[in-house]
């Protein structure tokens, strides 16, 4: 499988890292969080390629660029089918967006299917549960070739997750604090880098990359790195946009 991140932040845009999202095999998207569809441009992959775009939860900065990249593959004319997966209560949220956005129902002409799954649900090569956030949150587990995924998404430390997430090939784990943040990871149900190294390290996966830097804590990268490896055992690769993997 090929991986690249449209967005490795967290939380708000930098000028160095647009928001959550990431494209698997040019075909498929997780999250679409603010800048990431400028990103999408800048890689040179035709949006129209994608078949499916996936959706954690329906915090900002996760969905942002949901409609934005609805117009501009519309703009381009796109004709080949869409779907939107999301987590519980998101049909209404996206409801919502197009009528905020003032987006004709007419307007997009292409087929579009919007589809909510509930938590452990499985669609073809894609697994589903729910993680620990301050809303209904989703992780993905992509497979494929005999190789696997798991993207976190956002959540702090769940043996749920780590159960999820066992011997998968590469783990995208959420590291938006480190342990002197440990408090407002706490308060706002987000990972620290210890966290995500010990949840890599209990599911035995075989890389972790750790995802969601948000704008203050850029600066912090090796602390970030440091304190991953320590509680994973292992080096410990950390997201930067446009950014490519293959496993």
């Amino acid at each position: 499988m090929r991986l690249q991140f449209l967005g490795s932040g967290g939380s708000a845009v930098s000028a160095k890292r647009a928001c959550p999202s990431i494209l698997i095999d040019e075909s498929m998207i997780f999250d679409l969080g603010p800048g990431a569809l400028g990103n999408l441009r800048r890689s040179g992959i035709d949006p129209n390629r994608l078949s499916d775009v996936y959706i954690s939860h329906c915090h900002a900065d996760h969905i942002s660029d949901l409609i934005p990249f609805l117009w501009a593959v519309q703009i381009d004319g796109r004709e080949k089918p869409l779907r939107i997966v999301g987590p519980p209560g998101f049909e209404r949220v996206l409801w919502r967006l197009r009528e905020c956005t003032n987006t004709p129902d007419t307007f997009f002409t292409f087929p579009l299917t919007v589809r909510e799954v509930q938590f452990g649900e499985r669609l073809e090569n894609i697994e589903t549960c729910p993680t620990v956030h301050s809303i209904p949150t989703l992780a993905f587990k992509i497979t494929s070739g005999g190789r696997s995924i798991c993207y976190t998404a956002d959540t702090t430390y769940s043996s749920v997750v780590v159960e999820f997430s066992r011997n998968v090939d590469l783990l995208i784990h959420e590291a938006t604090f480190l342990e002197d943040q440990a408090p407002i990871a706490e308060l706002t149900k987000h990972s620290t880098a210890r966290m995500a190294g010990r949840s890599g390290k209990e599911a035995k996966a075989g890389k972790l990359v750790l995802f969601h830097i948000p704008p203050p804590n850029e600066h912090r990268e090796e602390d970030f790195r440091r304190e991953a490896r320590e509680a994973y055992g292992s080096e410990v690769m950390i997201g930067t946009d446009l950014a490519r993997i293959e496993i």
